[in-house]
């Protein structure tokens, strides 16, 4: 028999299917009362703007933050007009000032990454109550904002914190009627679970090729995209009840305090963390950069996924023929850069990743 390769070490992109976390928690359940669950977070947001449409409210606007996913954005603005205001991530709250709805209109407000505050909007909606405010806790979707919303409606998407194929959940803390997905689950989710189980396989040292399991991400994700009131697939669905959300959230918020720890003692002036705190109860997506110019930024993704770190970029614009025309949020595209450092990751793990970012910050001061 021949000997079984060694692991291999890789950090981030897509999950990868994992029974760490697949047991029944003993905690306190953390997921809303009453919810319902949609294939995406952009199925979800399409569903309450054809509820609010449909319930008498016609010609209705959506304003969404200047800092925001373009490829959402595209697609929801095929169902509505989208207007802007300004919200960035480097600011502890949105520029209200730009935000100018009309009475009926809806307004997404984000906690970007997780780490926002609601008091802002806390303070905003009280003398705003004739929109239909609604707030997107993809980035955190069980903080203490999340699970004590205000808003007429809240969602989240679920996959991009938790290990599931496909997931968003729906809520209402005023009791209000929550739409229903309306078409059955989109068969991307199921290339997306093969491609977790293959990428776990790969992980361990398994004669499977990386693109095997890459295409069927690539092909998954395409077709979840494709949807547009998809449901969510049964396999989430049911797993959503059989995670231990709350230690997958202390593992992410314990990761994410390590690794600003570690690069807190690199002197650069090529990057900056965008936050080094957060709030009780709050926990982040992941350790998020900002680097000086558009030129670091690449070259520090590049220089990672070398060393088989794979970041991200939320959120690039223009993308999909849409931008927000805020140059202030189409500068901060540029430079920002999303380090992953979620429940998946040990301390050395994390350890490991600070390592090569100092690597990095000393190859950009000999260069």
């Amino acid at each position: 028999m021949p000997e079984l390769m060694k692991n291999r070490w890789e950090v981030g992109s897509e999950f990868d299917w994992s029974d760490s976390f697949h047991i029944l928690s003993t905690l306190p359940p953390i997921l809303p009362p009453t919810y319902e669950l949609f294939g995406t977070g952009t199925s979800a947001l399409l569903s309450i703007i054809a509820h609010v449409s449909q319930s008498g409210r016609r010609n209705v606007k959506l304003h969404l933050p200047s800092f925001f996913c373009m490829h959402v954005a595209a697609n929801l603005q095929k169902a509505v007009e989208i207007c802007w205001y300004r919200d960035l991530p480097t600011a502890p709250a949105p520029d209200f000032e730009t935000l100018r709805p009309d009475p009926g209109d809806l307004v997404l407000a984000v906690n970007l990454f997780g780490v926002r505050s609601s008091s802002p909007w806390l303070d905003w909606f009280q003398s705003h109550d004739d929109v239909v405010l609604v707030e997107d806790h993809s980035h955190d979707p069980f903080s203490i904002w999340a699970r004590h919303s205000i808003a007429h409606y809240a969602m989240a998407s679920l996959r991009k914190t938790l290990p599931l194929p496909d997931g968003a959940i729906l809520w209402s803390n005023q009791q209000l009627e929550l739409p229903k997905a309306t078409a059955p689950a989109s068969s991307g989710a199921y290339d997306k679970l093969t491609a977790m189980i293959l990428k776990r396989a790969y992980l361990n040292g398994a004669n499977i090729s990386k693109d095997a399991y890459r295409m069927l991400q690539i092909q998954g994700e395409q077709h979840l995209g494709a949807e547009t009131n998809a449901g969510v697939s049964s396999f989430s669905a049911h797993l959503l009840n059989c995670l231990n959300l709350s230690e997958l959230r202390h593992r992410r918020a314990a990761n994410v305090k390590q690794f600003l720890q570690f690069i807190s003692s690199i002197p650069n002036s090529n990057y900056q963390p965008l936050f080094t705190s957060w709030d009780v109860g709050a926990v982040p997506f992941n350790s998020i950069l900002v680097c000086k110019n558009q030129e670091v930024r690449d070259a520090l993704r590049k220089y990672l996924m070398t060393q088989n770190i794979f970041t991200a970029v939320h959120w690039q614009q223009p993308a999909a023929g849409i931008s927000s025309d805020d140059p202030m949020a189409i500068d901060l595209s540029n430079r920002i850069i999303t380090i992953p450092t979620d429940h998946r990751y040990s301390y050395p793990d994390i350890l490991r990743i600070a390592a090569e970012v100092h690597n990095f910050a000393d190859i950009k001061a000999v260069v």
